[in-house]
């Protein structure tokens, strides 16, 4: 009853803010189809009744299923530094600098893969699986999160790539697919950030482009 409770102030809290994002997408990312419904969930429940990724949050042509506790993330975020020294800033990052707007942007970065730009990822194997995933990142990160935020979360990244990238490798960005899924948490966010870095370079190469 009491996780209930806080979905439904979660929900009231949040409705008007997700309303916007779904007509900012359907506006500026052509995404004519939804999921029929927004299934909130506990992390345990995310990860062990309706799948066994590891993230409480996923979506397919049916329904998202996303655990909206801000906590929950926090410790998921912590556990990518598990063995790791030095990473107080990071620590420090995870545990006093995420807020709603965090939970809101791993919510749209879901909704965003319903965008027509692209391919259909339930028709089976694809590829660019790096370029969807980072502009899925990118897109809800710059319209959840304020300017500090965003780039606070970009100063991170670059921070936990940079750690991560001896234990990982520097391979292709095309080697992000399922097996990804398989590296336990500092493996899937250090796919995850590289990819929106990419992508956030992509774009700051763009705008630059249009300025000269």
């Amino acid at each position: 009853e009491g996780e209930l409770a806080e979905y439904r102030r979660f929900t009231a809290r949040t409705e008007g803010r997700l309303a916007g994002y779904l007509e900012f997408l359907k506006a500026r990312y052509r995404v004519s189809e939804l999921p029929r419904a927004i299934v909130w969930a506990g992390r345990e429940t995310a990860t062990r009744l309706f799948s066994d990724l590891p993230v409480p949050a996923y979506t397919n042509e049916y329904r998202v299923v996303f655990c909206p506790v801000l906590a929950a993330w926090q410790d998921i975020y912590l556990r990518q530094l598990d063995g790791m020294e030095g990473c107080g800033a990071l620590e420090l990052y995870y545990r006093e600098r995420l807020s709603e707007n965090h939970v809101l942007q791993i919510l749209g970065h879901e909704l965003a893969h319903h965008s027509d730009h692209f391919p259909d990822e339930w028709d089976g194997e694809r590829g660019g699986v790096w370029f969807e995933e980072g502009m899925a990142e990118y897109i809800s990160r710059s319209y959840f999160l304020t300017g500090q935020e965003y780039a606070e979360a970009l100063e991170q990244n670059r921070a936990l790539v940079k750690l991560l990238g001896p234990r990982y490798g520097a391979g292709s960005l095309e080697d992000f697919g399922e097996g990804t899924y398989q590296e336990g948490y500092a493996g899937i966010f250090f796919a995850y950030w590289r990819s929106f870095l990419a992508v956030h370079r992509l774009v700051e190469e763009a705008a630059g482009a249009r300025c000269r």
